[in-house]
């Protein structure tokens, strides 16, 4: 078995069970109820700002020009095409940019939030870069 296919295999569970999680049913099929479709959209929000400051610092840690390069892309997608769709979802629902800034992150998104600014300001930049990705 290649290194892809045994990849996929011991994934599969996880992917399904992502796949079979009510919210993810829900907004697939219409069902999940608005306002947790609002309240995810504005803890995503305040993730990303988080996020986008570990990409800055992910960029500054760089070993290299290229890889400087990569992760200032990715935070200048970040900051101007993901939030900027997040405020408009946001809008759809009378959300102001305001209100959506003011949002104070839940418990679970400063959890996740902490763990990644600790390891990009403390951690090596592998460990950066590990901590970036999905895990199992």
């Amino acid at each position: 078995m290649g290194f892809i296919a045994e990849i996929e295999a011991r994934t599969r569970p996880m992917r399904e069970a992502i796949l079979a999680h009510p919210f993810v049913t829900g907004v697939g099929d219409g069902t999940l109820p608005v306002e947790y479709f609002k309240h995810y959209v504005m803890q995503d929000y305040v993730y990303l700002i988080d996020y986008a400051r570990v990409l800055a610092l992910a960029s500054a840690r760089a070993p290299d020009l290229e890889t400087m390069g990569w992760f200032a892309g990715l935070l200048d997608e970040t900051l101007n095409t993901e939030m900027d769709l997040h405020r408009h979802y946001c809008a759809e629902f009378g959300i102001t940019r305001q209100a959506l800034e003011a949002t104070r992150p839940a418990p679970t998104t400063i959890a996740y939030t902490s763990f990644l600014l600790k390891v990009a300001y403390q951690g090596s930049f592998p460990e950066l870069v590990a901590s970036l990705l999905p895990c199992q």
